[in-house]
């Protein structure tokens, strides 16, 4: 799972694209994430086409500084799912969206670090395997900012993973299993 929860954590930057103004010490913005595309790693995995859906209200709250830096953002999207499915086969099965936390230190700037944590449900196949959950963080560095100003971060490293994790090769099992043909 440790593969979408990076893909969930790159949607949820690439799509926000809310207004800043340094004169604020934190907005709100809500934003409508409806965003499907096919997995590539899943299809290869399967064998046969896999897509993931994104469909969340998420809501953003971003904190600055007195210097107007952002300094810390809480993404929340309840009532948003994660669905994987298959055309090929018209099987799916989805699970509830998870909050993020974007701590950017002192302040987000070009080059400086951010560590992001997500916390609850991360993949879940009913019924199949248990689901993975509980905290994975990851440090990321900021290597630019969007035209609204919001960071745009690459993810480094894990460095904090708590929770259960299925192996990949259980996690494969039941997600291509759940997908496939009878």
């Amino acid at each position: 799972m440790r593969h979408l929860a990076v893909v969930v954590g790159l949607a949820v930057v690439a799509l926000l694209t809310p207004a800043t103004s340094s004169a604020q010490q934190a907005q709100q913005i809500s934003i409508s994430i409806d965003d499907h595309f096919q997995d590539e790693f899943w299809s290869e995995q399967c064998g046969f086409d896999v897509f993931i859906d994104i469909v969340a209200e998420l809501q953003v709250t971003l904190v600055y500084n007195k210097s107007g830096l952002i300094v810390r953002e809480i993404d929340r999207a309840g009532g948003g799912t994660v669905a994987f499915r298959s055309p090929d086969t018209g099987k799916s099965f989805s699970f509830p969206f998870q909050p993020s936390q974007w701590d950017y230190g002192a302040g987000a700037v070009v080059g400086s670090s951010v560590t992001v944590s997500f916390t609850g449900l991360f993949g879940h196949v009913p019924g199949v395997i248990p689901s993975d959950a509980g905290l994975f963080r990851f440090l990321g560095v900021v290597e630019g900012f969007d035209e609204f100003g919001i960071p745009e971060v690459e993810f480094v490293e894990v460095i904090a993973d708590r929770g259960n994790r299925e192996s990949l090769e259980r996690l494969t099992g039941a997600i291509c299993g759940t997908l496939a043909d009878p």
